[in-house]
């Protein structure tokens, strides 16, 4: 399989977002002083949609990796890099935040019943149900997504190339008529089972994945016109860009008004899409500042950060620091810290141990499976 083409900015993008959550879960916790009805509140308080970011990306990315060739997804070499690049962090970070779960269960159930709810739960975790079924959730919140995720895996072998076979208007009515079936979904989804249930089921966001599988779709057709058109497409990118915060900011002042939370994020869902399209490409200002070295990094340990902040963000608690609004600043640089360090020291050798020594000769590189995160 070929190596496909760097998309440094998008790397870096994925720390911002990653970013957006840690002031999401924290900020609030070191800093509860915040007024509910300001504009920091508001922008807070969305600080969860960058997991829809992340779902739109994931199929965008994948597409890109998988479907350029033309040829069939290899499911066997596919599922296992999946694995590696997820899975060894994802069970680090739930091993290391189980104590909290259980402690808050020991104060309430005592010794016997805290064990056992926790040991439930915690299993629950370990086969990815924790979307599913809200009862299996307390243990490093951010990582229901990742049950999401799997299902997203699951489909993506062959939902996947199925989409790849989309050109010209089909292409179009598809994303069209995904996008408005999605919204109206998560509408009903919400009235029907609640909004908690509702926005985390697996198949309720599986259309953000889909739209991000199209868009690397559209963009690999129109490839060899995009590069005889540089500066077009440069001038689309500053336009678009403008476009994305005009919707963001909107989204931001009018959020108490849209009760949804999966509403909210599809209608950020083209700010999104717009965003990944304009900083895959590297020749434009934004783009090229994205594209230094260190951002970059920070960018490939983002996944750290996503399951890390949480754990950290809990031993701080049980210190008591979270009462210092001056450690919060220390609280970021802890968990940025730790992300990185795991990357370089965890994850990729995790990673490179499972693709090369314990799973034989992969048809995928080590990169690639970094790249399709």
């Amino acid at each position: 399989m070929r190596r496909t083409e760097k998309l440094p900015a998008l790397t870096s993008l994925r720390f911002f977002a990653a970013f957006y959550i840690v002031l999401h879960h924290a900020l609030r916790v070191f800093l509860p002083g915040i007024p509910p009805d300001g504009i920091l509140w508001r922008f807070i308080q969305l600080g969860w949609c960058s997991v829809t970011f992340f779902f739109i990306l994931s199929g965008y990315i994948l597409c890109i990796v998988y479907l350029k060739s033309g040829e069939p997804v290899p499911l066997r070499s596919f599922f296992r890099a999946r694995f590696a690049r997820v899975y060894p962090l994802f069970l680090l970070t739930l091993v290391l935040d189980t104590p909290n779960l259980f402690l808050k269960r020991l104060a309430t159930f005592g010794m016997k019943i805290a064990a056992y709810k926790t040991a439930v739960i915690f299993s629950g975790h370990l086969v990815m149900l924790n979307a599913w079924i809200p009862q299996l959730r307390g243990i490093d919140a951010p990582n229901w997504s990742l049950s999401v995720e799997t299902v997203f895996y699951l489909c993506f072998p062959f939902l996947g190339v199925a989409l790849s076979d989309l050109r010209g208007h089909r292409l179009w009515i598809v994303a069209t008529f995904t996008y408005l079936g999605g919204m109206i979904t998560s509408y009903e989804a919400y009235r029907h089972v609640g909004g908690d249930l509702g926005s985390h089921l697996p198949l309720i966001n599986l259309y953000f994945f889909v739209l991000g599988i199209l868009l690397g779709r559209w963009q690999m057709l129109r490839g060899e016109q995009d590069a005889q058109v540089g500066r077009t497409i440069t001038r689309q990118a500053y336009i678009t860009s403008a476009a994305e915060l005009a919707c963001f900011s909107a989204v931001v002042y009018w959020s108490p008004q849209i009760p949804n939370p999966n509403l909210i994020a599809g209608l950020l869902v083209p700010a999104f899409v717009g965003m990944i399209w304009a900083f895959s490409h590297s020749d434009w200002l934004p783009a090229r500042l994205l594209s230094a070295r260190w951002l970059v990094v920070l960018g490939e340990a983002s996944f750290g950060l996503y399951l890390f902040h949480v754990p950290v963000l809990h031993l701080f608690q049980s210190l008591g620091w979270d009462r210092e609004p001056k450690l919060f600043i220390v609280y970021l640089a802890t968990s940025i810290g730790v992300s990185v360090l795991s990357f370089y020291l965890f994850e990729t050798p995790a990673r490179r141990w499972l693709m090369k020594s314990g799973w034989g000769r992969m048809k995928e590189t080590l990169e690639m499976a970094s790249d399709a995160q």
